[in-house]
């Protein structure tokens, strides 16, 4: 290759995500790269970060709690390699030699990184050709427990101290970030030569020292200190929510989404929202939300795993696992849960909920009603105080009720059972068998009222 930079073949490059380590500081049954951060485990924000890159083969390694980040990344593209014993970093690397066999370049990811952005890994990921190793830096205030960087008379890089290790004073410093691309032939060729540390590990970090000892030094990537943040106890996994929320914030506010008070707001990665969504204070949008234009969102909102269509607005309620049409008002304090879907233009006013149903267009449920395990036809009324009562103490029923229906207040409908269209129930009726299209019924049980049907 001439001196020129040009960026590396992408298929000739394959990825390891180190993710073996018990994370003893984190105090936790759940393994260290399964903590969450905006809603992601903090090795799936690794893994997508370098699949920006479209590497040929993503390898994660696993350990403590393997079979917890097997299950937690499953059904994606990528090969899984166990670490039996802890024996460090090198020594992950090194039982991965097999499954990245053939590729030109090996990217070394540490799994607890979840700020690690494309740009960086970009920047890593090209090459002049020269360097065996190019690695991430960062300049700190305080080194903590991180690996200084020592370079030599020329500036190169010469070595990796462990802060363990480190016998000189503290204060700020060029660290090592963690993040590594490797010259295939050469890693393998020098990984089993690795010394054992005074730890009984293998540490990555001695491959720095033997590129400078060999007169071909390493070369150096240096990014923002934010990004190369590793999470090893719930201080730090904290901090790490608080500088990706508002990377996310910013983000959705550059592409068009009105957040009136960022402090307040909680984005989780994957939720997805138009341009002339607003989002009021107090709101936290989890999962695979998605919110359509000009929804107006809170204040005071929760949605998870929500689907809210164009101009519809939300206001101190719980959307979970569901979907809002278009134009429809929902709220406050509204709980719509476990798959129900409300069609457009409906409204649910305040202590209204509803579970498992289909609501049609233009549905109206105002006030302290619930629909469990229901089927609703247009332009329904459902008064206040009226339930499905869709549990028998050993099954869950379906209550159907037909279009233009009035389901008067405190109606109690007792599944299963079906009401007609243009039907209507009188304030207190129980409900307990079918009623026919247009007819009116009111009682304890409900019976037919006499001379009042179409």
């Amino acid at each position: 290759m001439g001196a020129g930079v040009l960026a590396m073949s992408r298929a000739g490059l394959g990825v390891i995500v180190l993710a073996a380590g018990p994370g003893t500081r984190m105090k936790s049954a759940l393994p260290k790269p399964l903590h969450q951060v905006c809603g992601l485990p903090m090795v799936q924000h690794v893994i997508d970060a370098a699949r920006s890159l479209e590497p040929g083969r993503i390898v994660v390694t696993v350990g403590h709690g393997g079979e917890q980040v097997r299950e937690a990344l499953a059904g994606q593209e990528l090969i899984f390699v166990e670490q039996t014993e802890m024996l460090g970093t090198g020594d992950a690397v090194r039982r991965c030699r097999e499954a990245l066999d053939g590729y030109e370049h090996v990217l070394v990811l540490n799994g607890d990184c979840p700020l690690v952005s494309p740009e960086l890994l970009a920047a890593l990921a090209t090459t002049d050709g020269a360097a065996p190793v190019t690695f991430a830096t960062a300049r700190v205030g305080e080194v903590g427990r991180l690996g200084r960087l020592l370079r030599d008379a020329h500036g190169h890089p010469e070595r990796i101290v462990e802060a363990s290790d480190w016998q000189g004073e503290g204060g700020a410093a060029e660290i090592n970030a963690g993040q590594y691309v490797f010259d295939a032939a050469w890693l393998w060729a020098h990984i089993d030569e690795l010394p054992l540390s005074a730890k009984g590990e293998y540490f990555l970090t001695e491959l720095v020292w033997m590129a400078s000892r060999a007169g071909t030094p390493g070369r150096t990537v240096e990014g923002p200190a934010a990004e190369v943040l590793g999470v090893d106890d719930r201080v730090k996994l904290a901090e790490a929510e608080r500088i990706l929320r508002a990377r996310l914030i910013e983000r959705h506010q550059l592409a068009g989404v009105t957040i009136v008070d960022p402090a307040t707001t909680y984005i989780d990665a994957d939720v997805r929202l138009a341009q002339d969504v607003t989002v009021l204070p107090n709101c936290y949008l989890r999962g695979t939300t998605a919110v359509g234009t000009n929804a107006t969102i809170g204040p005071g909102t929760t949605l998870r795993n929500a689907t809210i269509h164009a101009d519809t607005m939300v206001q101190g309620s719980v959307v979970e696992d569901s979907e809002i049409g278009a134009r429809c008002r929902v709220g406050p304090f509204a709980h719509v849960r476990g798959g129900a879907v409300i069609g457009d233009d409906c409204e649910l006013g305040n202590y209204s909920e509803v579970k498992n149903s289909r609501v049609g267009r233009g549905v109206k449920m105002h006030h302290f009603s619930y629909l469990g395990d229901a089927d609703v036809g247009e332009g329904t009324n459902i008064a206040a105080g009226a339930i499905t009562c869709n549990w028998d103490g050993v099954n869950k029923n379906r209550t159907t009720i037909g279009a233009g229906v009035f389901i008067g207040c405190d109606t109690m409908l007792i599944a299963p059972v079906s009401i007609g269209d243009g039907a209507l129930t009188a304030a207190g009726s129980v409900v307990n068998r079918d009623v026919p299209a247009g007819a009116r019924v009111a009682g304890v049980p409900a019976r037919l009222i006499p001379g009042k049907q179409d």
